[in-house]
């Protein structure tokens, strides 16, 4: 997967992601096959955002975050804000 799609994360953005994170959560289809293009890469709990502002004094760690919420595309600028 991550020869596929890299280390950016999909979720903020932003690189140095670690994690795949299944586009239709493991805990909503226990039994789906091993799919690299059915995954994207994310921030995790092993490899937290940098970048992001920390949540609750933590880093963030898109994947966890997100659960088994819908997945929201970043907002991406011509420019850093």
């Amino acid at each position: 997967m991550f020869a596929i799609f890299g280390d950016i994360c999909h979720l903020c953005g932003h690189d140095g992601a670690g994690e795949a994170d299944h586009l239709v959560p493991v805990a909503l289809d226990a039994d789906q096959p091993v799919d690299p293009y059915a995954m994207r890469p994310a921030h995790g709990s092993s490899s937290p955002c940098t970048a992001c502002p920390p949540r609750n004094g933590k880093p963030r760690a898109c994947n966890q975050e997100r659960g088994t919420g819908a997945i929201v595309a970043p907002l991406r600028t011509s420019q850093e804000w």
